[in-house]
This record gives structure tokens, C-alpha cells and sequence, in this order.
């Protein structure tokens, strides 16, 4: 599913008549070129329920889980 696809299925089932302002998570495993969607993301939403919106990029960092300590390991 695409990022559009999932705002227009979020905004129906909440009924949302709009959205203003689109907020993404991306971590360094997510394998997303982060310039690369700010730049197309206005013609992506062109048209779309999110037509307009701003877009802010939370960049996280890498985190993964060790199986042999059961712990988060950054």
C-alpha cells in the first residue's frame, strides 16, 4: 500500500473530510530515500484527500533485537 492509499483509507474510516499536515517515521532500515519522497511528495498527493499537506518527516534511529540477550540494541 502506498503512502496516499493509506491516508485515503485512514481518512475514510475516520471519516476525515482533509488532511493538513502528514507525519512519517522513516528509520535508516526502512530502505526510504528521505530527499527523494520530500521531493515528490506534493505531486504525489496531488488530487488526493491530502492534497496540500505538509509534510514532516521524523527521521529515527536505527534500533534492532538481540535473540541471544533479549535486549534493544542501538
Amino acid at each position: 500500500m502506498s503512502i496516499v492509499e493509506s491516508l485515503e483509507e485512514s481518512a475514510k474510516a475516520n471519516n476525515y473530510k482533509g488532511i493538513d499536515k502528514v507525519w512519517l517515521e522513516i528509520g535508516p532500515f526502512s530502505g526510504v530515500e528521505v530527499r527523494a519522497l520530500e521531493f515528490s511528495f506534493d505531486v504525489a498527493i496531488r488530487g488526493s484527500i491530502a492534497d496540500g499537506a505538509e509534510l514532516e518527516i521524523i527521521e529515527t534511529d536505527a534500533s534492532a533485537w538481540c535473540f541471544n540477550c533479549d535486549e534493544a540494541v542501538v
